[in-house]
């Protein structure tokens, strides 16, 4: 699994990394900064963060990123491959409650995608469903890529295949996928609908969207949130945007799934939609952490200007090049390209879109009279209101000096005029987490027997002999348990005999394997290996770093004793006998 998930390919879905010598190097995940620490080395398949301490490989990642078991984070890197699991995943039976619930569904959620879809393509009954989309111009093609199914209109379908299968029903009612009557009747949740599925960063499946195409109602029927699901997180299109976006480093949101379905049919592949609901901040950080631009193409209407601008607000605050592209009144993506085209699409899309500013400006300016005074004031007003909202000081003083250069008056004038809203901050430099997964630590207040420890194993792992000279001479007394662990694992792999090219082969996929299921061990060790190693390994440095743990555990000792003497000692004497032989340790310990 470790050998098909490119480690450059999974973390830069999260953080943008730039080469830098054999490394690459982006913004930590996992802490906030302003200047890069996280590295990533390509050729060990391990990153860390030297800034937070986080590090590892493939599996910590998802892990530490996605809050999975390591059984869970084995299914989803195999999705992700496209790898199946022959005889289910390594480890279910030590899965929690709460995975084995979290598995199952995700097992139906595909399960439940394939039979509709394939009741849409190849059945009499999916042919109402398959004819509705044709008639809204999309390609079979277009279908198949994004997994569009229909649900018969048959109130039990899909809970007798689900109870075919096997499937606990109760959890299928809790996975959203299919409904119960206060009577305890199972029925079908998206029947008689044209159901498009939605799916996580990585493709799996994880809920639907389910539209009438008759006069029933509700015209739309959505998953609720669910363990799987959450529609403040989750956007339609995502993983079929998701190289497009992280290639051309832009994105194009929209507000329907029939939008996508059309945008990307039309050649505009990195286009993505909020899920009936509105757009909000982890779909921004979302974005901000893949491309560079956002471009925003909502409904034509006044509805979709008010939108738009709510969007606009949430983008601002991070380091984006946000645009909006105007749409005719009433007209949404859909219908625009079903009247004009895809080249017409494609032109407007490249040589029409507006600014935030040029969009406020048009947006404000309709229905006003701008050869009338008044008029003009109100307009110039409005926009001082809205340019007062946002929260990026750099971007208020360009639209401010624009406004001022367009109308001829002088900046101090309208920024006396500005609603004030409180104190404004820079936009960040990062796109922010809502909540750190870790405290960034210090290493320049790190313990010296810390940094001497690490060292130790940064050397033990250039070779076999280095670990049989430590092991002789230091054992396994560490003062951290983390360095005790894998200096232990170390000596177990290595016999007397073994050779350089042996401990080669052995010792790096036997340590990753050791520290796969503890991210602590994991951590600790990516940081170790991506550390630069002494220029010289002698047996004289390698004694250094042994001389510094053994004086911090005599330390310790002296200073217990300290503590001790006043509790155990009997007689002035005894206090004096144990006072010269602390002073006598003490000096050796400074001789040293």
């Amino acid at each position: 699994m470790k050998q098909a998930t490119d480690i450059v390919d999974l973390i830069s879905e999260r953080v943008e990394l730039k080469k830098q010598g054999h490394r690459l190097v982006g913004l930590c995940p996992f802490h906030s900064e302003n200047s890069p620490s996280f590295s990533v080395s390509p050729e060990k398949g391990m990153y860390h963060c030297f800034g937070c301490g986080a590090g590892g490989n493939v599996f910590t990642f998802v892990m530490e990123t996605e809050g999975l078991s390591f059984p869970e984070t084995i299914e989803r890197l195999a999705t992700r491959a496209n790898i199946a699991i022959e005889g289910g995943m390594s480890g279910d039976e030590e899965l929690s409650r709460d995975q084995v619930i979290r598995k199952q569904m995700r097992d139906a959620h595909r399960v439940v995608a394939d039979l509709y879809h394939e009741v849409l393509m190849k059945t009499e009954a999916g042919e109402v469903g398959l004819t509705y989309l044709q008639a809204r111009g999309l390609e079979e093609s277009t279908i198949g890529q994004y997994k569009i199914g229909y649900a018969p209109d048959h109130r039990r379908f899909t809970v007798e295949s689900l109870e075919r299968r096997g499937f606990d029903l109760e959890v299928m009612v809790e996975a959203g996928l299919i409904s119960k009557s206060r009577a305890g009747e199972y029925f079908d949740r998206f029947e008689g609908r044209v159901v498009f599925p939605i799916a996580d960063r990585d493709g799996t499946i994880v809920g639907f969207s389910g539209r009438a195409i008759d006069e029933r109602q509700p015209k739309y029927v959505n998953t609720a949130d669910t363990p799987l699901f959450n529609k403040s997180e989750l956007l339609f299109g995502f993983s079929q945007a998701r190289a497009t976006m992280r290639k051309q480093k832009r994105v194009v949101l929209v507000e329907g799934n029939v939008d996508v379905l059309q945008v990307a049919q039309a050649g505009t592949k990195e286009v993505v939609a909020s899920l009936g609901t509105a757009f909000s901040t982890q779909h921004a950080r979302a974005l901000a952490r893949m491309v560079e631009e956002v471009i925003i193409c909502y409904d034509g209407d006044t509805a979709g200007q008010e939108a738009t601008m709510k969007v606009v607000r949430l983008l601002e605050g991070y380091p984006l090049d946000v645009q909006v592209l105007m749409l005719p009144e009433k007209t949404d993506p859909d219908d625009y390209i079903r009247t004009n085209g895809a080249e017409q699409w494609q032109r407007l899309v490249e040589s029409e879109r507006l600014s935030v500013l040029d969009f406020m400006n048009r947006t404000l300016r309709r229905g006003k009279n701008m050869s009338r005074e008044g008029e003009r004031i109100r307009f110039i007003e409005s926009m001082l209101v809205e340019i007062s909202k946002t929260d990026n000081s750099i971007r208020r003083d360009l639209y401010v000096k624009k406004l001022a250069d367009e109308f001829e008056i002088p900046v101090e004038t309208l920024l006396s005029r500005m609603p004030s809203t409180g104190p404004k901050e820079v936009a960040p430099q990062r796109v922010p987490e809502a909540e750190p997964v870790r405290r960034r630590s210090s290493k320049a207040n790190e313990p010296r027997y810390v940094k001497a420890e690490k060292l130790l194993l940064r050397a033990m792992l250039s070779g076999p002999e280095r670990v049989r000279f430590v092991r002789d001479r230091l054992g396994l007394s560490y003062q951290d348990e983390v360095h005790r662990m894998l200096a232990t694992a170390l000596y177990e792999i290595v016999s007397e005999d073994m050779t350089h090219e042996e401990f080669e082969q052995v010792a790096p996929p036997f340590m990753e394997r050791y520290c796969d299921q503890r991210p602590d061990y994991a951590n600790r060790y990516a940081e170790i290996r991506l550390m630069s190693a002494p220029d010289e390994l002698t047996e004289e440095v390698l004694d250094e770093y042994i001389k510094v743990i053994n004086s911090y555990e005599e330390q310790r000792q002296i200073e217990r004793a300290k503590r001790e003497i006043g509790q155990d000692a009997e007689s002035i004497v005894d206090q004096a006998s144990k006072l010269q032989e602390l002073i006598t340790r003490s000096r050796r310990l400074r001789e040293r």
